[in-house]
Formats: C-alpha cells, structure tokens, sequence
C-alpha cells in the first residue's frame, strides 16, 4: 500500500541513499514496516543510526499525506511499480516514491533530455534555452527541466511549443508554485506532460532541496544540456551528476569573460559536447529511436515523425512554428561571395592537434585511449579533441568516443 511507501520516505535521518540501502536489503516497504528492531539488527549491512525513526510505525503522518494528495489529484508511483522508469531506478540512490500531476511518460521508450542553466543569466541565455527547447520537442524529444526561474523556465515554454511531453521536476510540493510567477506555466505542463517531485504536498522549496532534486533530472535523462551556468552553479551539479550516472553531457558556448558563462565554457573545455542546436543534441540517440527522432528543423521531417508517432498528419493548429532557414531573416544574412569556387584547404594542424588528430581514424577511439597513445596529459588531449572539432576534422561519439570527421 502507498501509506508504508510514504511512511518510509518520511522517515527522518534517512536520506535517499539510506532508502535505497533499506530497500536492497529488505524489497519493499511494507517488509521494512512490519520488522521488529531484533529483525533489523540480525541484518547485516543496517546500520543502527536509522533504528529509531524505523522503530516510530505510526502512520497518521502517511496518511495526512494521502489526503493531501486526494485534494490535490496528486498521483504516487513507487519503485516497486512496473512503471517506474527502469532508467531512473539503475542510478546509485532512486527515490522510493514519485508524486506527480499530469501524464507521465514512458521514459525508457523516449529520448528524454534535461534542459538546465542559471536562475540569473543573460538576454543569451533565455533566447538559446527557449530555442533548443522548442528544438528538441520538435525533433521528438522530451524536455525534462526544473521549473525555476531563468533557463529552465525559458526552456519548458519553448518545449511546449511542440506536441511532445514536457516534464518539470520541482525540489517542493507539488501543491506549491515555485516560483509563483510560473503558476499558469506549471498548469500548461500538467495538461501537455507533468510535474513530480520526491517531495509530499506541502513541502516547501528549501535550499538543500534543490541539489537532491538535480540527480531526478540527469536520471530521467540521456543527456543533460548546459545552456548557460557560471562557476559553482546548480546546472554544473547536474552536469556531475550525469557523467557519475552514465550520461552524456552538452553545453551552448557562450561568451569568454562573461561570468554567466564561465561554468558552461569550462563543460566544453573539459570534453561536454559542443552544440549549436537542438537538433544536434538528440541525433546521438537517432539510432536508439529510428522512427521517434528527426530534425525538427525541417517541416518534411516533423510531419513524418507525427505521422510514424500518431498516425496522423501534423495537424494545421499546431503550435509549432517554421522557416525556410532556420528562423533567420534573409536581409539579415545576405548571401556570402566567395573570390574561388574552390573548396577551402583544412587548417593546417601543429602541436598537440597534429598529435592528437594522428591517431584518430574512421573507427571509434576512447579519449582515455589517445591520452596513452599520445603521452600528453589529459588535459591536453582534450583541448586538442575540442579544436579538432571546432575545426571540423573530428567527430565526438557517444561514450566519450572520437574519429576523424
């Protein structure tokens, strides 16, 4: 029953990972309720910090909680449910409970990305984050983003101008806006996907919540999308999170110097991958997801994906709008005269490139791979890998994984 669930999660001194610890040992919730203190002590690996709040079975909490969640038609889902996404549970510490409002999708079955950045950025910033949000949804990916103000704000409404799922984690109840200016923000959600949290109803939006929160969003997720983060940012917590969880990480250049950038620069100098739109970020998944993923940047190539996902043609009302050239004004990019048909000769290559660019091939390389093959440090390496590309003769795989371009 969801009441020994919530009993459970509610069980101070805990933590997640001390909930996970629980249920390896003991499967579910109800077991771990009806133990007596001689059944957990017999147990190895408990450890004796979490007998006293386990030795308090009263329930009323639990169930004050449920009635919170009737009035507010707030869904649970536990970790012991067949819906449960399988992706989310293989991380170190899942949460044993979701609540959640809306639709939730089937996460192991969609290419979903997490989209985060800083609460205080720039005009850059919210223009990018709402672009490559509106990106990904139209190429057929799921946006999974934070509901706080700033980038991940701008990334959900840019999402949402698209027919795909678009989920909002919160580090609070779900009977609480925040921010309160994202209310009518957060209803739109629930009609088009949901919101959940780990978080019963009437919790409040705490500081130390928000970090906990971070590893739902890189969990969710294939990948996590940078948009714009300076040092010592929530957005580079959930970029940790996600290579400790297996995840790739992307990152939007910004502006050297500028202070709001500086954290997501440094992704890109430490190997996230480098983009310039959304659909760069999902076509590392193309392959997982044949016939749900293609580049939303085409008209052609979103109603094919429309019809294979719902057998039907993309409806006239759609919110999604288009350009013939990506949203850019003719007038404002005149067409470039060249003095040679000529192709361009590649850049001439020296130093650490030359090296590095030698032992590429046309079959995948492992970073760790060219950094004993070169005998450079690895910091070198991976600058050199980032020029490559910036340069346009090396490619970056999934994994980690390079090849000549």
């Amino acid at each position: 029953m969801h009441k020994h669930w919530v009993w459970l999660t509610t069980r101070k001194g805990v933590g997640t990972r001390g909930r996970a610890a629980l249920l390896e040992l003991y499967g579910t919730a109800e077991r771990i309720y009806e133990l007596k203190e001689d059944d957990y002590l017999r147990t190895e690996g408990f450890d004796r910090r979490w007998l006293e709040s386990l030795l308090d079975k009263s329930l009323d909490e639990a169930e004050a909680i449920l009635r919170d969640c009737d009035n507010e038609e707030i869904d649970l889902l536990t970790c012991a449910d067949e819906r449960y996404p399988n992706r989310l549970k293989n991380i170190a510490d899942p949460p044993a409970l979701l609540y959640y409002k809306g639709t939730l999708p089937d996460f192991d079955r969609e290419a979903a990305i997490a989209v985060v950045g800083s609460r205080r950025c720039s005009a850059y910033g919210l223009m990018y984050a709402k672009q490559f949000g509106r990106q990904i949804a139209n190429s057929g990916g799921i946006v999974v983003s934070g509901g706080a103000r700033g980038i991940d704000t701008m990334a959900l409404k840019g999402a949402l101008d698209s027919t795909m799922p678009v989920v909002a984690v919160m580090g609070c109840g779900l009977d609480i806006d925040y921010p309160r200016e994202n209310h009518f923000l957060f209803q739109k959600i629930i009609q088009h996907g949901c919101i959940l949290s780990e978080y019963p109803p009437k919790t409040n939006p705490e500081r130390g919540h928000f970090p906990v929160r971070n590893r739902i969003l890189s969990g969710l997720s294939l990948g996590v999308l940078v948009v714009e983060a300076p040092e010592k940012s929530g957005a580079l917590i959930t970029a940790d999170l996600a290579l400790q969880q297996g995840r790739d990480v992307f990152a939007i250049p910004g502006n050297i110097g500028v202070k709001h950038c500086s954290g997501s620069n440094r992704l890109i100098r430490e190997g996230a991958y480098m983009v310039e739109d959304g659909w760069e970020v999902l076509r590392e998944y193309a392959h997982f997801f044949p016939d749900k993923l293609s580049d939303g940047r085409s008209k052609e190539a979103l109603q094919r994906i429309y019809q294979t996902r719902f057998g039907m043609s993309l409806p006239v009302y759609s919110p999604v709008t288009f350009s013939e050239d990506g949203d850019k004004k003719v007038v404002d990019n005149p067409e470039r005269k060249t003095y040679s048909d000529e192709k361009e000769p590649p850049a001439v290559l020296a130093g650490d490139e030359s090296t590095v660019f030698a032992l590429l091939s046309d079959q995948p390389v492992h970073c760790d791979e060219l950094t004993a093959k070169s005998g450079l440090p690895a910091r070198n390496v991976t600058a050199a890998l980032t020029l490559l590309q910036i340069k346009g003769r090396a490619q970056k795989l999934p994994g980690n994984y390079y090849k000549r371009k």
